[in-house]
């Protein structure tokens, strides 16, 4: 009789242990499965946005810069206005642009007032350089960047 009771408490301990276990492992695989389906579909967006700068032109005097960008991946980008836009001039210049679709000193904006940026589009950037601070003779770079992180670069002297 003894064996039975001592049978049955550890059959229970161990049902008791064995759901606590479950209970507090469970929501935290959850949560992972839940976190690494996040990341794949983060990393699938990356993998469907592709850039391609096709063009860089610089004004006599170096205050306005125009550039092409041609959006060569499969999916279609939104939120143009949180995209970055990056002037280099190694040792001398990095200037990072802020998007203001009305123009101003030192921002870049497109010709088109759409916000979506559909697969095989062709981006028209305006950039306005401040005229005591001209773009100068010599190598450029100019680096776009995607919301999601997809940069192009592409280098470019002034006429």
């Amino acid at each position: 009789m003894d064996k039975v009771i001592v049978t049955g408490l550890l059959v229970i301990a161990s049902v008791t242990a064995a759901v606590l276990v479950i209970t507090t492992i469970l929501p935290s695989v959850s949560s992972s499965g839940q976190s690494v389906a996040s990341a794949q579909r983060e990393a699938a967006g990356r993998i469907r946005t592709s850039i391609e700068i096709i063009a860089v032109s610089s004004n006599a005097n170096g205050t306005q810069i125009d550039v092409w960008v041609k959006n060569v991946g499969t999916k279609t980008i939104t939120a143009i206005d949180r995209s970055d836009v990056f002037l280099v001039q190694e040792g001398s210049r990095f200037d990072a642009m802020t998007y203001h679709q009305a123009g101003g000193l030192n921002t870049w904006r497109t010709d088109s007032p759409d916000p979506t940026w559909s697969r095989g589009d062709t981006l028209h950037i305006i950039i306005e350089i401040d005229s005591s601070d001209p773009v100068g003779d010599g190598d450029h770079t100019l680096i776009v960047s995607t919301p999601n992180g997809i940069t192009a670069a592409k280098s470019f002297q002034k006429p």
